[in-house]
């Protein structure tokens, strides 16, 4: 499980590193990326759910900013504590050619995309019921 959580994050970070940007930054973007991602889908859930039992939102401000403090901690145990994101994609970096990796990245932006297109679509769908009350 932790594997792909480190895959997700290095189909996005290899991304940047070929547009020649900085280590630090590449995987400041791709955790930036996915919790912004997964944010969305916080967000949503939490629309239908107070639309469906008739409750107020329960994400507002304080909880967008402990969520996000909470990530960057999260995030900063898991890759950032001693570069360990380092050796881990040194690692992915060499092994990038061989079939099982490739089949692994591929999973991996299958998934990343699958969150995007998830996002829209919610996204689409509340802005039809927030307009259409």
């Amino acid at each position: 499980m932790m594997e792909f959580y480190y895959i997700i994050h290095y189909v996005i970070y290899r991304y940047y590193r070929k547009n020649l940007e900085s280590r630090t930054m590449s995987m400041g973007r791709a955790c930036s990326i996915l919790m912004v991602l997964f944010f969305f889908i916080i967000l949503n859930i939490d629309y239908f759910v107070c639309l469906l039992l008739e409750t107020p939102l329960h994400v507002d401000k304080p909880v967008a900013w402990v969520y996000i403090v909470l990530w960057a901690i999260f995030e900063y145990m898991i890759f950032f504590r001693n570069d360990i994101y380092r050796e881990i994609f040194n690692e992915y970096d060499r092994l990038r050619d061989e079939p099982e990796m490739i089949a692994k990245c591929k999973q991996a932006k299958i998934f990343n995309y699958s969150l995007l297109v998830i996002d829209i679509l919610l996204l689409i769908i509340v802005d039809y019921i927030n307009n259409h009350k």
